[in-house]
Order: C-alpha cells, then sequence, then structure tokens
C-alpha cells in the first residue's frame, strides 16, 4: 500500500491521503461520476493501518453525489476499528452557513468522529 495522490481538476478535488494518517480533501467536487471518482479512495480507506486520522475537508463546492460518497468514506473511516483516533478539520468559509451545518449534521451522523470547524475567507 502507498499513498494515495489524485491531482484535482475543474470538477475534482486534490485527494492527498498519507499512510501516516493526514488525509486531505480540498477543491471542488462534481465529478461526472462520483462512483468512478470516490471509491478508489474509499478503497484505500478501507485499508489504512494507522491509529490516528487527521482528515482536513476543505471543499468549496460538492454536489449531492459527492456528499454521499464522502459520507461514505466518513462512515468506512470510522468502521475501521485499527483507527484509535479519528479527527476531520471541516473547512468552511465564513460566509457559508450551509457548508457549516452540513459539517454539523455529519458530526451528528458519526458518533466516533471528532470535528472542529475551521472558517477561512474565499481570496
Amino acid at each position: 500500500m502507498e499513498d494515495l495522490l489524485i491531482e484535482p481538476t475543474a470538477k475534482t478535488p486534490l485527494i492527498d491521503f498519507s499512510l501516516s494518517g493526514k488525509l486531505v480533501i480540498a477543491g471542488s467536487s462534481y465529478p461526472e461520476n462520483a462512483k468512478e471518482f470516490f471509491d478508489p479512495v474509499i478503497n484505500w480507506a478501507t485499508d489504512l493501518q494507522t491509529e490516528s486520522i487527521d482528515l482536513d475537508l476543505v471543499l468549496e463546492y460538492m454536489n449531492t453525489a459527492s456528499a454521499k460518497k464522502l459520507l461514505e468514506l466518513l462512515k468506512q473511516l470510522e468502521s475501521n476499528l485499527r483507527i484509535k483516533n479519528l479527527t476531520v478539520n471541516w473547512y468552511y468559509d465564513k460566509e457559508d452557513d450551509d457548508t457549516l451545518e452540513a459539517g454539523q449534521i455529519l458530526a451528528d451522523t458519526l458518533s466516533r468522529i471528532k470535528f472542529n470547524y475551521k472558517q477561512f475567507e474565499k481570496k
């Protein structure tokens, strides 16, 4: 197993997942086929063998299909019993209450994951 790096495109986010447990998803996510894009990422997470995960989620925009796949990824990480500490750093534009609320809904759905909410300003 190796680190996973998927460069961003206009429609897909950066995926930068390290075996050390530092994971980053950043950019916009509205791929033509969310299953095709996210399934390899979810499969990688299924095999991860680290005790701590620190996931930075910096999504400027995501469509409904991406949101469903993100939830599937988070559930997969949460069900991985090798992972003892699981933290999501949820970044949102300070003027975008919808994105903050989406993170709060996810946090309510996932019991083992600690969510930190971090504001940023779009440039």
